[in-house]
């Protein structure tokens, strides 16, 4: 992938939450030092990732780069960067204010929501980048509900890719806040992180 603007802006938008949440969890490490491996490790990942498109064809383009940001926190010092450590910075993120800003006024269920997923459907059938989802995707408005049958998942790629795929459903748990953050409630059962032949995605109306 390309590093481009967007690249270059989840370590900007995230910086305070992420370091500032390390600092207090880990106190005896070097964080500007760590900023620097992070920064380095993050790079060098987003550019040996294959591309699955622009961010105007996929819905899912932006997701590759945090996937990378993820990898990379933990890649940039495995020995500090323990499980519970990165369960914290997860959730850090989750419940960080520009998060919450990020998914301000979005909906689920509005018809642009719901027309990326159809238009996203249709074209990850046609397999043209590798390291892309594959989903299938029906809903129904009057309910409102939707269903999204992931059979490939990008970011458990790059986990692959990367040699830490038990990193990856530490990484899934952000499904459910940033749909909460929409508007939407996720039941899910299984994920292809952790075995499963698919993640269910069953999305329904919740409380914002």
């Amino acid at each position: 992938m390309k590093l481009g603007i967007i690249g270059k802006l989840f370590p900007l938008m995230f910086s305070k939450t992420v370091y500032g949440y390390t600092a207090k969890a880990v106190p005896e490490m070097d964080i500007r030092e760590f900023r620097k491996q992070h920064k380095k490790e993050y790079r060098a990942m987003v550019k040996r990732t294959p591309s699955v498109g622009s961010m105007k064809d996929n819905m899912f383009a932006p997701v590759m780069y945090l996937a990378c940001y993820g990898f990379s926190y933990y890649k940039a010092d495995p020995v500090h960067i323990t499980m519970e450590v990165f369960d914290g910075m997860i959730e850090a993120l989750c419940k960080s204010d520009m998060m919450k800003r990020f998914y301000q006024g979005k909906n689920c269920f509005d018809q642009k929501e719901i027309d990326k997923y159809v238009r996203g459907s249709m074209r990850s059938q046609k397999r043209e980048y590798p390291m892309d989802w594959v989903f299938d995707f029906s809903y129904d408005l009057t309910v409102p509900e939707y269903y999204v049958t992931h059979r490939e998942c990008g970011v458990c790629k790059i986990g692959q890719q990367e040699g830490l795929t038990f990193l990856t459903p530490h990484m899934c748990v952000m499904d459910f806040p940033t749909i909460e953050y929409k508007g939407g409630k996720l039941l899910r059962t299984k994920t292809l992180s952790t075995g499963g032949d698919c993640c269910d995605f069953h999305v329904i109306k919740g409380d914002r």
